[in-house]
């Protein structure tokens, strides 16, 4: 589940910012290539933990397991190699998720206000990040998610294909040529009718087992 995903899970446990911003903190690690930062405020700990079950309950969900076995036939039958097929089966499905749930409105809200409560001198300050140059890391991506609003549901494909190319370049083993932007593109045009179909039942699912 991405980091939206998580957002429309922990407001079903509460809206504080500092509980909503540890159950994003790890995705976040990831968009800025970091290992998940120690937390120094409970709420934020709490929120990390919860992130962390919540992985565990919808990875192994029917619903994402199909979503996820249907993204690596149809990419496999269009030449995308095993390793990079899998991986944009897994990041394209959340992505594709995250934009199925953006009509929450509790989420949107919750979603920008723990965005501006991780400020360097308000919640910012007890995340505990291994570098001055990982805290500096975040403060950008913090940035460019405030400045890019509220989370769209007409999300383009081509923009979750770019999106996964950028995820994966770093990973010769996973990382999309040409060829498997295009095909990841195509994918996310057919795909995001299924997804949004899961969406709101996989939610009520995870809530229900999160409790």
């Amino acid at each position: 589940m991405n980091f939206f995903g998580h957002t429309v899970l922990a407001v079903r446990r509460g809206g504080d910012p500092s509980f909503v911003l540890g159950a994003m903190l790890p995705d976040f690690a990831t968009m800025i290539r970091a290992r998940p930062p120690r937390p120094e405020h409970t709420g934020i700990g709490s929120g990390m933990q919860f992130h962390w079950r919540t992985d565990e309950v919808f990875h192994r969900s029917a619903a994402f397991l199909a979503l996820t076995h249907q993204a690596v036939a149809w990419l496999s039958a269009r030449g995308v190699r095993s390793g990079s097929a899998l991986a944009a089966a897994h990041i394209g499905v959340e992505v594709l998720l995250d934009a199925a749930l953006s009509g929450d409105a509790p989420a949107q809200q919750a979603y920008r206000a723990a965005l501006e409560a991780a400020a360097p001198d308000e919640l910012g300050r007890y995340v505990g990040w291994a570098s001055d140059e990982e805290r500096m890391r975040f403060e950008g991506l913090r940035a460019r998610l405030l400045a890019r609003g509220a989370v769209t549901g007409d999300i383009a494909p081509e923009t979750v294909a770019e999106r996964l190319r950028s995820a994966l370049a770093d990973r010769p083993r996973l990382a999309l040529d040409d060829a498997a932007v295009l095909a990841v593109g195509d994918w996310a045009r057919v795909a995001r009718a299924g997804v949004s179909a899961c969406a709101a039942p996989l939610v009520h699912e995870l809530a229900a087992q999160l409790l």
